[in-house]
Parts: C-alpha cells; structure tokens; sequence
C-alpha cells in the first residue's frame, strides 16, 4: 500500500517493534510503520499492550521504538510501464503459458465459480487428459477443496 508519510532527503522515521507473549507460551515480534513521527510508534506499542493486557489468559506486549534516516539511490532498471510486458512475461498465467493453461485462465475470465472438479472437465472436454488427471488428483488430496484458481496455479507450476 503506498503512502505519503512526507519523506524529504535526511528525515528520520520511526517504528515500532512489539514483542507479544501469548498466553499459551508463544511469542512474536512485529514491526510496525514506518511512521514520520515517534508518537505514533509508542501509539502502536501501547495500542498491543492494551489490547493484550484486556485478555484473560496471561497475555501482554512490550515494545520499544526505533529510528533511522533512509538513504535512497536510483534503481538502474527502470520499472515497465504500464500495460508493458517483459519478453519472459505473456499473461496472468506464468511465463510460458502451455494451452491448457491459456484455456483455464480465460474460463476463468468469463466464467463465474469455477471449482478444481470444472477445471478438471474442461481439460478433458478439450484434449487435454494429463492435466485434466493432474487437478483430479489434487481435488482428491484435498478432499474436494479446490477452486478454479488454485487449479490454474496447479497447472502454472512445472
């Protein structure tokens, strides 16, 4: 998510660092931020020390803020713009795409709710027996639990 937090050349930022310990015996650090001022770091650290303290299960946070001044330089390959591809890119479906992939993404683009199961007889309807195989047998590991989706990404993957 981009954000204007007014970063001029030599400002310093903020984060907070949390540490929470949970009442079953984990515990997680989190970084928060960047922020353009301290206040609103020690406002997430207190935020997590408040917000664990009202559990009932031994739960609490601590935290600390820290700062630093970021030094920026020119990334050398320029980003495409849009609506370019690169030469290795072709659409939403991988690098190369093959054709059964290309007949998946697009019924996926013009249909609505596709399951592993639909894909699977899509492929076979057109010729394509192997990967029609392939997601049948992942909708089966699965225990029937597989969109239209995690299919095209089964297929994308070599």
């Amino acid at each position: 998510m981009a954000r204007d937090i007014g970063v001029t050349p030599g400002a310093e930022l903020f984060r907070a660092v949390t540490t929470k310990h949970y009442g079953d015996g984990t515990v997680e650090t989190v970084y928060e931020g960047p922020y353009d001022k301290p206040g609103t770091a020690r406002g997430r650290v207190g935020f997590w020390r408040s917000h664990l303290a009202k559990r009932e299960d031994g739960s609490k946070a601590e935290g600390y803020i820290e700062s630093c001044r970021p030094v920026w330089s020119r990334v050398t390959d320029p980003a495409p713009q849009a609506g370019q591809r690169t030469s290795q890119e072709s659409d939403e479906t991988g690098p190369i795409a093959s054709p059964a992939t290309r007949l998946v993404a697009e019924a996926l683009r013009t249909r609505r709710g596709m399951h592993g199961r639909h894909v699977a007889d899509l492929l076979a309807e057109h010729g394509h027996a192997e990967e029609a195989d392939r997601v049948r047998t992942e909708v089966r590991a699965r225990h029937g639990h597989l969109s239209g989706k995690q299919a095209l990404e089964l297929l994308s993957t070599p």
